[in-house]
């Protein structure tokens, strides 16, 4: 069988990528006797489609015969490089091709470039893949914090309210009062905070799929404490505060202004502070945790939930 070859990833190619996903996913859960995850192709391909158009050269696929065997994809926000996908199709496994694929993403000079000018890289990988976290580690991206996929409906009552000193406002109504650039600068300030870098990006692909964001203040003094986004479908992050102890009545909010689809899907770091009161109010840990790989601390992990395993 000949070496695959790499190329950039076309928009053609998003349908070929999705299929590679479920059939290394698949076969991983199966081996594991795992449920399988409910499968949905349309939003996984729009998912690969922006994260590769907004950082095109971090986005390769490998073909053999003129087919997809893998892809991956890695995004820059200033200065984080964070690879969101990486997946080859069993047969094509344990022969060097996911490490040729990652170094393909990685930034341009290589990850000690990168890392010399202050750049951090980052990945989530699934705690249950030793050989991927070994290859990420290889390069520095070392095993920092556990990140849960944590899903349920809470028992009424069961999270603590939004405090009374505390008002939520939505985006649009922000936006409509003429605040629009009072709110990106605050979600610039909680990012650079929380994460380490600014990503407008990132919040307008989240309105465009769906999520409603809210910004939460003072009363009195309008400080502004925090962030959070809801989705009609049940996912609920990302959400940033300034201090731990205010996360689970901003959650408790949040889950009040849609009407999920079914349950509730959250990505929870391991610190976080509202891990704990999301299991005693009912809902559970879903699966095997991922674990957030890095070549340094890059997440405020005890204030903050995370988008996806993919972006953080």
């Amino acid at each position: 069988m000949p070496e695959p070859t790499l190329r950039p990833i076309g928009a053609d190619d998003l349908a070929a990528c999705t299929a590679v996903f479920y059939a290394a996913m698949e076969e991983l859960q199966d081996r594991r006797r795992e449920g399988r995850w409910p499968r949905n192709e349309g939003a996984l391909e729009r998912l690969f489609g922006r994260l590769a158009a907004s950082h095109p050269a971090g986005a390769w696929l490998a073909e053999s015969d003129g087919r997809t065997v893998a892809f991956g994809i890695a995004v820059e926000r200033e200065r984080l490089w964070f690879l969101a996908f990486l997946f080859v199709e069993p047969a094509f496994q344990a022969a060097g091709l996911g490490r040729r694929l990652l170094e393909r993403t990685f930034p341009s000079g290589g990850p000690d470039a990168w890392r010399a000018q202050g750049g951090v890289l980052a990945t989530c990988v699934e705690a249950i893949q030793p050989v991927s976290t070994g290859l990420y580690a290889r390069y520095g991206l070392v095993p920092q914090v556990p990140v849960h996929l944590v899903t349920g409906t809470p028992r009424p009552g069961a999270l603590a309210p939004l405090p009374d000193a505390l008002a939520a406002a939505a985006f649009e109504t922000l936006e409509a009062a003429g605040e629009g650039i009072v709110l990106a600068d605050a979600l610039d300030e909680l990012d650079l905070g929380a994460v380490g870098h600014r990503r407008p990006v990132d919040h307008r692909d989240d309105r465009d799929e769906g999520r409603r964001g809210w910004l939460y203040r003072h009363r009195r003094s309008g400080a502004v404490i925090g962030y959070g986004y809801a989705q009609p479908s049940g996912r609920l992050g990302p959400v940033v505060v300034r201090d731990g102890s205010m996360l689970e009545g901003v959650v408790a909010h949040l889950m009040t202004t849609v009407q999920p689809a079914g349950s509730w899907q959250l990505v929870v770091p391991g610190p976080s502070a509202a891990l704990p009161a999301l299991l005693r109010a009912g809902l559970r840990l879903d699966g095997s945790p991922a674990i957030l790989s890095a070549t340094e601390p890059m997440l405020a992990a005890e204030r903050y939930l995370m988008r996806s395993f993919a972006l953080p």
